[in-house]
Formats: structure tokens, C-alpha cells, sequence
């Protein structure tokens, strides 16, 4: 009897640690695209992109209006964009949709960011 709960109070300890390794897997970003060329024009609020982007010049998320769409920028955009995900603040953020080489791959390309207070 001593030798079974010595048993289950070890398999417990390694579930338990086990447990406690695991990783929570950050849902996929859903990107609601318009028509390529399109205009883009709304405030929000941008995170550093943290996945494999469909095309190199994909950054950022942009978190607005209900969906979360992806930016590419040029470097004086890239600049307010990052100071923008790592305060937390609100950006107003203008440009065009493009599309990348692959399917389902519609970002915005930025001519303008502002932050917001």
C-alpha cells in the first residue's frame, strides 16, 4: 500500500509539472481585406507582428474596429509604430491595401502614422 501511494504521489508530482510547462498557442490573427488599392484610414492600436509573415514587409498588427489587419511600413512609419506597440498607445494609421505573392495575403502598406493620446 505504501509503495502505491508513494507511486501516485510521484506520477502526480510529473503530471503536475508537466502541466505547468505547457504552452498556450496564440490564436491565428484574422485580417479582414478590402480591394487592393483601396484606401485605408482608422485608429487603433498596433503590436509587433509575432509570426510568419506572408510577405517580408509585414510588421505589424493592427488591432481596430473588430479585426486585426497587418502592416507593412516604411522606416519613418516603422519608427511611430513600434514606440506606438511598445507604449500601448493608440495610432492613427492611413495608406493602401496591397496584396502579397501568396493567397489570402492582403495587408496595408503605410503612408502615415500618428499617434494618438
Amino acid at each position: 500500500m505504501k509503495k502505491f501511494l508513494l507511486h501516485s504521489l510521484i506520477a502526480g508530482a510529473a503530471l503536475a509539472g508537466m502541466a505547468g510547462c505547457a504552452q498556450v498557442k496564440k490564436p491565428v490573427a484574422q485580417v479582414t481585406a478590402a480591394k487592393v488599392g483601396s484606401r485605408f484610414d482608422q485608429v487603433g492600436r498596433v503590436t509587433l507582428y509575432s509570426g510568419e509573415p506572408c510577405t517580408s514587409q509585414i510588421m505589424f498588427d493592427f488591432d481596430g474596429a473588430g479585426s486585426t489587419i497587418w502592416l507593412a511600413a516604411p522606416r519613418r512609419e516603422t519608427d511611430i509604430l513600434t514606440d506606438a506597440a511598445n507604449q500601448k498607445r493608440r495610432v492613427h494609421v492611413s495608406g493602401k491595401w496591397r496584396r502579397g505573392g501568396q493567397p489570402d495575403c492582403s495587408y496595408v502598406e503605410v503612408a502615415g502614422a500618428e499617434l494618438r493620446r
